[in-house]
């Protein structure tokens, strides 16, 4: 099907663009939606986005085309009740955003302080509120995070300035005829029109909310690593106590072997057979070990307390069932989730930078003023200048389509971050189903016949009934058994630890950053004051 033509790509767009503009109407261009400040923004995550109106400035009704996806996004989001994300919405006006204080910095390492806390503490259980709090207040990500979002305040203060004036001296005429010449002083000052600076603020300050947002997931994935690591921890712990307990079995059977064999009822092969689980048993427990001392140290990284001697952590790998189907718990996510939240404020950010565009082609006007005195005392003379590039050949018309295409992606990036979540919680929730079953198959069934089987094993052992490999298999299904309902019930908590984390994680992962290097707020403040 043909589209019919935009003004964008109608022959003949620049003039049409000029002709609308006039020389009367060159400083007072109309921006449908646009407004002339910063809005003040308070965003509810969940919220319908709007659809934009970007007409105006030689873009004759905004391609209407543009609406078509966020419409369609939005019908969905209508469907779903909102719900708060953490962090407090952020007021965008023509003032500077008030700035909160950077976290003290975070030490090196380990002062003598945390080293004699450490030392009290040995034997005290950690306990997963006292890693969470731990990680909120010593995670560097999350320090990184608030830094971005005053970077992104800085910039939006930046970008709203206006230029500085000119002052300095000027001589003319200096040596005609022989004569010293003239000399005085001058001042220009360039004046930015269209409300580029305003505009330019409304864009950064929506730059300034997705940066909150992005704090916000980020204080989420923290927490959901720190869970996480700390599931691992309680299961690594455990596999320790029952490397433990198998040790103690095994050694028990050593022992009966060779009370056995001294009364001659079974013979050498036995208790050899009963060595050989034995140092395969403390193999095992070496192993667990190691593994626990990892799963402590990966904690204390997430947590951010790297190098502080193991503790015991206290917890069960118990937890409550989730109650909610797949569709129940997809809507709460899309509802709460600050990386859903954070693509609805692109969308914005996206709308305001078509506003921003379509000022460009207004010219400011650049005005200079001079007083100069000849040497043989004349009256003084004075000047002036005013002027302003002519939009004759660049209306910015690519930025504007570029920034009309961004509004696209944008929309088109919101339905790809649904679609993506929907596919995260499928695994997530696959997972955590599996092991939930194995877990209940495992504890139910198998547990209690591995158990009985040991025990009948050991009495048909003790009465000559059963050799010493039966009794060896008994034990090694008891242990396979017990680690894998360690496992099953591990990997079922941390699967409910990532829906429960609105299935954001990677804490130490890299944080994206408020306007790059560029430090003038992402070139805006560049095209205001170039005025073309």
């Amino acid at each position: 099907m043909n589209r019919p033509r935009t003004p964008l790509t109608a022959p003949g767009y620049p003039r049409k663009a000029l002709r609308r503009m006039g020389s009367a109407a060159i400083g007072a261009v109309a921006l449908a939606g646009c407004g002339t400040a910063p809005t003040v923004v308070t965003y509810s995550p969940g919220s319908v986005v709007a659809p934009p109106a970007i007409a105006g400035a030689g873009v004759a009704a905004a391609e209407a085309s543009v609406t078509e996806p966020i419409q369609r996004v939005a019908a969905a989001a209508a469907e779903r009740e909102p719900a708060p994300v953490h962090p407090a919405n952020y007021q965008a006006d023509a003032q500077e955003p008030a700035a909160a204080p950077l976290p003290a910095p975070l030490p090196a390492g380990l002062d003598e302080t945390d080293v004699a806390a450490d030392e009290a503490h040995a034997f005290e259980s950690l306990t997963l509120a006292e890693a969470e709090g731990t990680a909120l207040a010593q995670n560097p990500t999350l320090a990184g995070a608030t830094a971005a979002v005053r970077k992104a305040r800085g910039l939006y203060t930046q970008v709203g300035l206006r230029p500085n004036p000119t002052v300095g001296l000027m001589g003319e005429d200096i040596g005609e005829g022989g004569e010293a010449g003239q000399y005085g002083v001058f001042a220009s000052q360039t004046f930015v029109r269209g409300n580029k600076l305003e505009l330019s603020r409304a864009v950064e300050s929506w730059e300034v909310r997705g940066l909150e947002l992005r704090a916000e997931a980020q204080r989420l994935r923290t927490l959901t690593d720190v869970r996480q690591r700390f599931v691992r921890l309680l299961a690594a712990q455990r596999r320790v106590e029952i490397a433990d307990e198998l040790v103690t079995l095994a050694e028990a059977g050593v022992q009966l072997s060779e009370d056995l064999l001294e009364a001659g009822e079974v013979a050498r092969p036995d208790v050899l057979q009963t060595r050989i689980q034995l140092g395969e048993v403390r193999i095992a427990q070496q192993n667990a070990l190691v593994a626990r001392d990892a799963a402590w140290r990966d904690l204390m990284a997430a947590v951010g307390t790297p190098g502080r001697p193991v503790r015991p952590a206290a917890g069960t790998l118990e937890g409550e069932p989730l109650a909610a189907d797949f569709e129940e718990l997809l809507a709460g996510i899309l509802a709460a989730s600050p990386e859903v939240a954070a693509a609805r404020v692109r969308i914005e950010r996206a709308k305001a930078a078509v506003c921003r565009q379509q000022v460009q082609p207004i010219p400011n006007l650049n005005a200079q003023a001079s007083l100069a005195y000849g040497v043989e005392g004349e009256e003084p003379i004075g000047g002036f200048q005013l002027g302003m590039p002519l939009p004759v050949h660049n209306d910015n018309r690519g930025n504007i389509a570029a920034a009309i295409a961004d509004v696209h992606r944008a929309a088109a990036d919101l339905a790809r971050l649904e679609l993506n979540l929907r596919s995260r919680l499928a695994a997530a929730l696959s997972d955590y189903e599996a092991a939930q079953n194995r877990a209940t198959l495992l504890a139910d069934d198998v547990l209690p016949a591995a158990r009985e089987n040991l025990d009948l094993s050991e009495q048909g052992y003790r009465q000559g009934e059963f050799d010493a490999i039966r009794l060896v298999t008994a034990r090694r299904s008891l242990f396979e058994a017990e680690l894998a309902q360690v496992t099953a019930a591990a990997d079922r908590q941390e699967a409910a630890a990532l829906i429960d984390g609105l299935l954001l994680s990677g804490a130490l992962d890299d944080l994206p950053d408020a306007g790059g290097a560029n430090l003038q707020g992402v070139g805006l403040r560049d095209e205001a004051l170039g005025g073309e």
